[in-house]
């Protein structure tokens, strides 16, 4: 009998799959989180991107999750750091919560795509042990292309994945999950550095560091300058270079990733509003809620209501 996390999908007679469901998911099985909606979830979509992509709020967003997509047939098109991407069979991209994602004008294509999606406190717990400069180059090229038999054993991964996800299992899921980072980063593994120092240009890799230390501090620290002075460079030269780099100021990368950080504490947790300003690094709740009815045009307690 199938599992209850699995969306029944119907064939049509002509051509691709089309599922009952609004989302497009053909299957779908997770772990809760403790602080999180999701700690772990692994899903297949079959669907035209318009379809699938309704359930994604802003036009524009940090995600709080980290998320593997992997092309298996059609394209998913997608912006990243003011970036637009055309991603085609035999192609992955890994989205952060560093990475500033924007909806493409164009989402009438079909897509076949397997998806793993992490909380914050699940990839911790897999201890992946990448150098800042494999995580930096990822930032900037978030984009890579997977041969046709990795392909297959990434399928099969999947496959095994979805069992043991959907039987909670998540003890066995941590060591298969961590497996399936380091197959899937194994062909580039050794290049990381090389790739970071002949391919990144400096402006990049200034701010990928900048991007992965915001991730990691923005709760203890929102300014500018505490930046800057960590990473051993002048404001104005941090800021004109995430500037150039992203589109978008290098405080309002701060501001946005407080912003999806509180969004997440609101609607996963059961936390007071005033424990989340603490949590968040704020003087006091009076001085959070200033700050996220500046961005979300409403007070913290409504955005959680509503």
């Amino acid at each position: 009998m199938e599992q209850k996390t699995h969306v029944e999908v119907e064939k049509c007679e002509n051509e691709n799959t089309i599922l009952k469901d609004f989302s497009g998911f053909k299957w779908m099985s997770f772990i809760p989180g403790k602080t999180t909606i999701d700690d772990v979830c692994v899903m297949e979509i079959n669907s035209t991107q318009e379809r699938f992509s309704t359930l994604i709020l802003p036009d524009h967003y940090f995600t709080p999750t980290y998320c593997i997509q992997i092309v298996k047939s059609g394209c998913l098109r997608i912006h990243i750091n003011n970036k637009e991407y055309e991603i085609t069979a035999n192609q992955g991209c890994l989205i952060s919560p560093e990475l500033l994602i924007q909806k493409p004008d164009k989402m009438d294509n079909y897509v076949e795509l397997l998806v793993l999606s992490m909380s914050r406190e699940f990839i911790e717990e897999l201890n992946l042990n990448f150098p800042l400069a494999a995580t930096a180059y990822i930032y900037v090229h978030p984009v890579w292309n997977i041969s046709p038999k990795r392909m297959q054993r990434l399928i099969q991964y999947f496959d095994l994945m979805r069992e043991v996800i959907a039987e909670k299992e998540r003890k066995a899921a941590i060591p298969l999950i961590r497996s399936f980072f380091y197959y899937l980063a194994e062909p580039e593994a050794n290049n990381f550095p090389k790739q970071n120092s002949t391919e990144m240009s400096r402006n990049e890799e200034i701010t990928g560091r900048f991007m992965h230390m915001v991730d990691a501090n923005c709760e203890q620290q929102h300014s500018l300058d505490w930046y800057a002075d960590q990473l051993c460079l002048s404001t104005r030269y941090v800021a004109n270079t995430v500037k150039q780099t992203l589109g978008i100021t290098a405080s309002a990368c701060i501001e946005h990733v407080l912003v999806q950080r509180a969004k997440t504490l609101l609607l996963t947790t059961t936390k007071s509003i005033q424990e989340i300003a603490d949590q968040l690094g704020f003087q006091n709740q009076s001085h959070f809620g200033t700050f996220f009815k500046r961005h979300e045009g409403m007070s913290p307690a409504a955005f959680r209501k509503q």
